[in-house]
């Protein structure tokens, strides 16, 4: 697992969902239906527009790198994302505004394309479009189209969850807290079942009314590969000028040496 692999994945057009029977929950929650629980997990919670800061860190073995990032956003289809190493010098900008997404090397005053794949139990993800990806700093997961699904309702440790099972090309597992309502874990494995990936959304914090993980984890199945993103500030920006999603001037790359 490459360090930036979650910066790397393609653009695609919108993702259709085909209609799915409705229902409500089992338990007494006639309140909650499954189409409701469809809409809260497809709408971001306020609030959208914000800049945070805080640290990515990715683990393998034998592997290990930690940056620290800024993200100023809009909401998924607008906002810039910038890496910096251990010293504060800029690494990487990523930036999607308008229906393009970009990645720019400051390390080496390029542009970066977008790769087209990737193995094992990334390709499910990578085959999402990047808005869906991003929606990860909201605490939200891409949601594949399914053909069937199955709701389960519980507790643990004193509090409810509700466990939606999609079925499909790909097979996809979700946990949700109800009350307050927050998605807490995801599983995704693609069809040739070369793996899962486990997200995990923790260190959940009011703001605004609204429940917000500061920290996100993605595990690839029971290795050792593990991206974690965490927050350590966080606030409200409904003021983002459109020049924050201007493309970097990269100075221009030195001659090349023919001597």
């Amino acid at each position: 697992m490459g360090a930036l692999c979650f910066l790397s994945f393609p653009l695609f057009a919108a993702i259709e969902r085909p209609a799915l029977p409705d229902q409500t929950l089992p338990g007494g929650k006639g309140e909650l239906s499954f189409q409701s629980l469809l809409d809260r997990l497809s709408i971001l919670n306020e609030p959208v527009s914000r800049e945070g800061t805080g640290r990515l860190t990715a683990r393998a073995p034998g592997e290990y790198y930690r940056f620290q990032f800024r993200l100023i956003a809009r909401g998924p289809e607008a906002l810039r994302l910038e890496l910096f190493d251990l010293f504060g010098r800029p690494v990487l900008y990523l930036i999607s505004y308008l229906g393009e997404t970009r990645i720019f090397s400051l390390a080496q005053n390029k542009e970066i394309p977008l790769r087209q794949s990737l193995p094992g139990p990334w390709s499910p993800v990578s085959q999402m479009p990047i808005i869906e990806i991003m929606k990860l700093f909201w605490g939200r997961v891409p949601l594949f189209p399914s053909e069937s699904y199955q709701i389960k309702t519980g507790e643990e440790r004193g509090k409810e969850f509700i466990k939606i099972l999609f079925e499909g090309p790909m097979h996809q597992e979700l946990w949700i807290t109800p009350y307050p309502f927050s998605l807490t874990k995801s599983r995704i494995k693609n069809q040739k079942n070369e793996g899962e990936l486990e997200i995990l959304f923790t260190d959940f914090s009011s703001i605004a009314g609204s429940q917000i993980p500061l920290q996100m984890e993605i595990k690839e199945g029971q290795s050792e590969n593990v991206l974690t993103l965490r927050y350590e500030t966080l606030i409200l920006r409904p003021d983002i000028p459109e020049d924050t999603f201007k493309i970097p001037d990269l100075p221009p790359s030195p001659p090349a040496d023919n001597s």
